[in-house]
């Protein structure tokens, strides 16, 4: 049996810049750098909130190859 854990990260992007939110002032190229908002639920109401157009939620596991991206322009 594989015993390894895969933690998962919840971070939004923008779209247009590919850059990735450390705050609401604050945005990154490196995905590591990025605020995990833990929480798909956490993430969907800092995006709610914040009223920016063009962001995606990105589920990020070990590497980039491993991350799924979805597009918040239907959500709100």
């Amino acid at each position: 049996m594989n015993n390894q854990t895969h933690a998962m990260k919840t971070l939004l992007r923008d779209i247009a810049t590919g850059q990735y939110c450390q705050s609401l002032d604050k945005w990154t190229s490196d995905r590591d750098e990025a605020h995990d908002f833990g929480l798909i639920a956490k993430a969907m109401k800092f995006a709610r909130k914040a009223r920016l157009p063009g962001l995606e939620l990105i589920l990020s596991f070990d590497s980039p190859e491993q991350a799924s991206a979805f597009n918040l322009r239907s959500c709100f």
